[in-house]
């Protein structure tokens, strides 16, 4: 068996089937949505780089962000259930595959490092506007470098069992990273480097006392790599339906009452039923509907005007509402929704009703923020605009789609 042959089939596999939902994701809504996120973040963080105090611990921010990143090094191997099988017995083997798996995630984690600094060097720049710009490529090289660390550290563990060690070894990691990365900033080379070579120590006693001893735990790294592809599956299912998608409910007894002990026990209720409960149990679609809400409340204190907070806000409306249009083909593989005596009309409309919900419970929520980050007057202008926003939304864009997918 050609293992480099191999690794190349299932990274061309890979960047098609990326390729091939990231086209279907980032549609011509979206990615105008995010444009102009964008375009108005980088214009109000420019404004607020303006009035940002001198004594902001930037250090410290990037500190703990950074090593966040650094110390989160899973390496992709693309390993597959039939591997138990076809590559075990060519383990001794794989040592070009796996150094390209490593490498393959080294550059993907290497790219959102270098954009999160990119994001900071503005206001590290304004901070210590002692330091010469060209100090942030030294900055850079020195997480990369870093990150080759983490990564063989993060390897050399993996075939051990022991989740005790795992929880350990990321303990250690992340407290050495944030402080590696807090002397970076600040220009402390020598104690940088001490931690650098911290960090190759940690890697080292991996190699040493596990990997050396051990042999590939291929169940778990199967299933992991499986979690992986599953966890992008799952952001993928909030635009476009994705066929190979396990879904895992959760319980959330609780919220499920609270939701569902209103609704009345009928035939007109059917669906509505189906997809509060839905909503609630799937992690990806409650998930979401939390983050967003959160990063719209972030915006809403964060944005120094009014009008911006409300164009951001908007913004956030417009997500939560374009996200969870495909909970009306949540259920399209499962042939019993069939068989329900109830017509189409009904699940169109309780589509309707749970978008309507959410996108009015948000505009609740988010009005009462408006009311602590501005004051009456921004709080009425956001609800009375967010209603409106919310009911053309509802009642043109959504009903459209729906009907476009009720084709299909």
């Amino acid at each position: 068996m050609d293992t480099n042959q191999l690794w190349k089939e299932r990274f061309s596999h890979h960047v098609k089937m990326m390729s091939r939902y990231l086209r279907l994701m980032f549609n011509d809504h979206l990615a105008f949505a995010l444009i102009f996120f964008v375009a108005a973040g980088a214009y109000f963080y420019q404004q607020w780089l303006e009035q940002v105090p001198d004594t902001l611990p930037v250090d410290w921010i990037m500190a703990v962000i950074l090593g966040l990143l650094l110390t989160h090094s899973p390496v992709r191997t693309f390993f597959k259930e039939a591997d138990t099988v076809f590559l075990l017995s060519v383990e001794n083997r794989l040592t070009p595959y796996i150094r390209k798996s490593i490498s393959y995630s080294l550059v993907t984690q290497a790219y959102w490092l270098a954009i999160f600094l990119f994001v900071f060097s503005p206001l590290y720049l304004k901070i210590y506007n002692q330091i010469d710009p060209q100090f942030l490529f030294v900055i850079l090289g020195s997480l990369i470098v870093i990150k080759i660390g983490n990564l063989l550290a993060v390897w050399f563990l993996e075939k051990t069992r022991d989740t005790r060690l795992h929880q350990l070894d990321l303990v250690v990691r992340l407290i050495i990273n944030v402080m590696l990365v807090f002397f970076l900033v600040n220009d402390e080379l020598l104690l940088a480097f001490i931690a650098a070579v911290l960090i190759v120590g940690v890697a080292f006693l991996n190699y040493w006392n596990i990997y050396q001893k051990y042999s590939l735990p291929w169940d778990v790294l199967i299933e992991k790599e499986e979690a992986r592809l599953q966890f992008f599956y799952r952001i993928a299912n909030l635009s476009t339906d994705v066929p190979d998608l396990k879904h895992k409910p959760k319980k959330r007894h609780t919220l499920v009452r609270m939701a569902t002990n209103p609704i009345k026990f009928q035939q007109q209720s059917t669906f509505i039923y189906l997809y509060l409960i839905t909503f609630i149990r799937s992690g990806d679609y409650f998930g979401m509907y939390l983050r967003l809400m959160g990063l719209a409340i972030f915006f809403i204190f964060w944005v120094p005007l009014l009008w911006g907070k409300i164009v951001f806000a908007l913004l956030f409306l417009f997500v939560t509402g374009f996200q969870f249009i495909t909970i009306y083909n949540h259920h399209k593989t499962i042939d019993w929704i069939q068989l329900y005596p109830v017509t189409s009309k009904i699940r169109k409309k309780a589509v309707h009703q749970l978008i309507l919900l959410l996108m009015m419970v948000m505009v609740a929520i988010l009005s009462v923020m408006f009311l602590f980050a501005t004051d009456y007057v921004g709080a009425i202008i956001y609800a009375g605009v967010g209603l409106v926003f919310t009911l053309l939304f509802e009642n043109v864009y959504v009903k459209s789609r729906i009907e476009k997918m009720s084709l299909n």
